[in-house]
């Protein structure tokens, strides 16, 4: 009993010796813990963020970002923590820690809308954004792994519904609709290049962005489970170009692309022709050669449809 009251009344007095022999620790009575005032908040946001500034002028951006964030923390409805929000971002990006930098200029867009930065961190978005657009590494656990054009889309996405109107809304858009046509999905990369054309058609990116539209309509006719539906499309969305920019650069590609599709369309009722002409349905066969006559009378199929509609002929007269 003795020796467990000597240890008990031992490490009371380390306790109570704890403050003089380790002078960086104090107790609160607030928390009712110990602290270090080396790691604590400072007094004032102000006295914080200035805290925050040195380590960000020496460059030690790690500090600087986790010192910011402090006064965001123990201070949200400061003045200040809309402009620490914004330099924990800018700590971030010197570290080339550009995806943690963009969620921390998307947090301080989303909960200080009013902020003076507000401007400056959408910029610092958008230019983010095309790092991971141009080949930019995700990082998994702290490892650049690979390239994705994925983060891009998200990030622009961000931009766009940021500011929707705003200053990089539609290149934004524009870098979306690239971004989908890299990765093969040329339907998403239309609907983000009309969306370009309907919500910004004073956009000098507008013209290119209405041919981009076509463009990817006819590439998407050009899958193997595609149906007549989609060319129809395309060639819709290339006449309509052409009638609005008549005298655009890009008139030349849209006429190739066009005749193209009208070639497609030919042979697509071509091979429904040579089916039924292989079953000996020649009557059925002659109207699919005869529309495509019709209807694509400059296209290598309507010749060779034109031939077939010859050797019918002479069978109908025996």
């Amino acid at each position: 009993m003795k020796k467990y009251i000597v240890a008990v009344a031992s490490a009371f007095l380390f306790l109570l010796a704890m403050p003089l022999s380790h002078a960086y620790w104090i107790w609160t009575p607030q928390t009712g813990t110990w602290i270090n005032p080396k790691w604590a908040v400072k007094d004032t946001p102000q006295q914080q963020f200035d805290w925050a500034l040195k380590f960000f002028k020496a460059k030690d951006y790690k500090k600087s970002a986790e010192e910011f964030l402090r006064l965001v923390r123990f201070y949200p409805q400061a003045e200040l923590a809309a402009e620490s929000q914004y330099f924990a971002g800018k700590s971030y990006e010197a570290m080339e820690e550009y995806e943690q930098a963009f969620y921390a200029y998307q947090k301080g867009i989303e909960t200080y809308p009013f902020s003076k930065r507000l401007d400056e961190m959408t910029e610092r978005e958008y230019e983010i954004a095309g790092k991971f657009y141009a080949g930019q590494k995700v990082k998994v656990l702290g490892i650049p792994t690979f390239p994705s054009v994925w983060k891009a889309i998200e990030m622009y996405q961000k931009v766009v519904e940021n500011a929707p109107y705003g200053k990089y809304a539609d290149q934004s858009l524009f870098k979306i609709g690239e971004c989908y046509k890299k990765a093969g999905d040329f339907q998403q990369a239309r609907l983000a290049f009309q969306k370009l054309v309907d919500e910004h058609p004073e956009s000098k990116l507008a013209e290119e962005a209405n041919f981009q539209v076509g463009l990817c309509a006819s590439q998407a006719s050009l899958k193997p489970s595609y149906d007549q539906s989609v060319t129809d499309e395309a060639l819709k969305e290339i006449e309509d170009f052409a009638k609005r920019h008549p005298e655009s650069k890009l008139t030349a590609d849209a006429d190739k692309m066009h005749k193209s599709l009208r070639e497609k369309k030919a042979q697509s009722d071509y091979t429904i022709a040579e089916f039924y002409w292989k079953q000996k349905w020649y009557d059925s066969a002659g109207e699919y050669y005869k529309n495509i006559v019709a209807n694509f009378p400059d296209t290598e199929t309507a010749k060779k449809a034109e031939e077939r509609l010859k050797i019918i002929g002479k069978m109908t007269k025996k």
